[in-house]
């Protein structure tokens, strides 16, 4: 009776080999920790004239982003009160180009004695970089300082891990 039976199990294939030649599973997996955030080059910046200022923010932790969010700071040093507007880029800016055109406009624009929060979704993977262009848009110029900090706050910023078959 041993025998028969054994047979019989070596008849069933096993649930483990199934998987192996394919198949679907469904399940969870959390992340036990992680570390994820975007630096920028330059986050002040000082205005004298009507020119264009860069910074290029680099995803600085272990998972790729999907968005980020930037706090906008703009001094109120008195009249003349230009305002400001920020463009960001794939690729790295090129003169005034980004890939042969004007950029994306995040947010703006942002006037002087202003602190506004202002969100992007441009994915960056690891050790990856978005270009920020910060252009002065209207009125003169008098030592206007912007900052443009990067902070990536919410889980939605984040992209999702992908299980590998580990």
């Amino acid at each position: 009776m041993a025998a028969v039976l054994l047979l019989g199990v070596g008849l069933v294939p096993s649930p483990a080999g199934a998987a192996r030649i394919g198949g679907k599973t469904t399940g969870t997996e959390s992340i036990s920790s992680a570390t994820w955030g975007a630096t920028a080059s330059v986050t002040s910046m000082t205005f004298t004239s009507r020119t264009s200022q860069y910074s290029t923010v680099t995803n600085s932790g272990v998972v790729a982003l999907v968005a980020e969010s930037f706090l906008v700071t703009v001094s109120n040093p008195g009249p003349p009160t230009p305002t400001f507007t920020i463009y960001a880029c794939t690729s790295p800016w090129t003169g005034r180009r980004c890939n042969g055109g004007l950029g994306t406009q995040i947010g703006g624009p942002f006037a002087t004695g202003t602190s506004t929060t202002v969100a992007a979704a441009f994915p960056i993977v690891v050790g990856g970089s978005i270009y920020l262009k910060v252009r002065p848009s209207m009125g003169g110029i008098q030592a206007t300082t912007v900052t443009v900090m990067p902070e990536v706050t919410a889980p939605s910023q984040v992209q999702a891990p992908v299980n590998t078959n580990q």
